[in-house]
């Protein structure tokens, strides 16, 4: 990788500023790119495409002394998939899968694109819901990271980004069953609190919360009941007769579209359009349309 090309890029340097960094103040080794801190043992590593895959504190009394010695490391560990750490809907995703896959797609006012293409699928279908968690997952992968390194700067230990990852869907989770044994219709605002994030996060992220919801409690057999005066219940229905853990992992076919492929950004109208289920599910199951209610 060429270092002047990178620190002339704007994506790196507003990488840099969001973890207040000099953007000249770098190296790179072999695919990975090294951002220093303002404390010398301390180092922000990022991929080619400027994602952050690790920060780490050299410990001076291990063999290994050098953050080169460490990069390659959390290059694999980015790139790993860990069965143990994630409820089954996306064990099969690194977390590199998860921020590419989030990187594909996008949310505009009710609009979904993929790869620059715009998606024709109907707004009940599972595969719009499971993206838009991707989507929300990637941003809490990158707001680990910030947090991470504040906490390594001021000298703290911090879990380990798989497990942290898991407690946010194990949480998310235990709300949608709270609101359940309740008998009402949980919101995005409600998810939110539960987390124990920033409130003003919600109308950020509420077009993923919205599918996240909806897609656990048409997991779990339930679904917000019609009727203005019902907007805050729920009702029962059958439950999903599918594996998501399947349909979930359907989706890596998204990132095997090489980014010279991928669509320009421009007006919806203008737009190249896809059917996205049944281009996922060419090769598995023709015209098997999987609906929410």
């Amino acid at each position: 990788m060429d270092k002047n090309k990178i620190r002339d890029d704007f994506a790196f340097r507003s990488k840099c500023v969001s973890y207040g960094l000099d953007w000249s103040e770098f190296n790179v080794y072999k695919d990975i790119i090294i951002l220093n801190s303002p404390k010398k043992d301390i180092f922000v590593l990022l991929d080619a495409n400027y994602n952050t895959i690790g920060i780490h504190k050299l410990e001076y009394n291990n063999q290994m002394k050098s953050i080169e010695e460490y990069a390659t490391k959390y290059r694999d560990l980015y790139n790993y998939v860990d069965y143990n750490n994630k409820p089954y809907h996306f064990q099969n995703f690194s977390l590199k899968q998860i921020v590419d896959l989030a990187s594909r797609v996008d949310f505009y006012n009710n609009h979904v694109i993929v790869n620059g293409k715009y998606v024709l699928d109907d707004h009940d279908n599972i595969y719009i819901s499971l993206l838009a968690y991707i989507k929300f997952l990637a941003m809490q992968i990158e707001q680990y990271f910030l947090n991470a390194y504040q906490m390594k700067i001021l000298g703290f230990e911090y879990p380990e980004v798989h497990s942290y990852l898991k407690s946010i869907m194990v949480n998310i989770d235990e709300c949608i069953n709270m609101h359940i044994d309740k008998k009402t219709r949980p919101f995005p605002i409600d998810i939110i609190e539960y987390l124990g994030q920033d409130k003003n996060n919600v109308e950020k992220w509420s077009t993923e919360l919205y599918e996240i919801i909806k897609l656990l409690l048409n997991e779990k057999g339930f679904k917000v009941e019609g009727g203005f005066e019902h907007y805050k219940d729920i009702e029962t229905i059958d439950k999903y007769e599918i594996n998501l853990e399947n349909l979930s992992s359907n989706l890596l076919k998204i990132l095997e579209v090489t980014k010279d492929k991928i669509g320009e950004n421009k007006l919806a109208f203008n737009m190249e359009k896809i059917n996205l289920q049944s281009w996922l599910e060419q090769d598995l199951y023709e015209e098997k349309k999987v609906k929410i209610h």
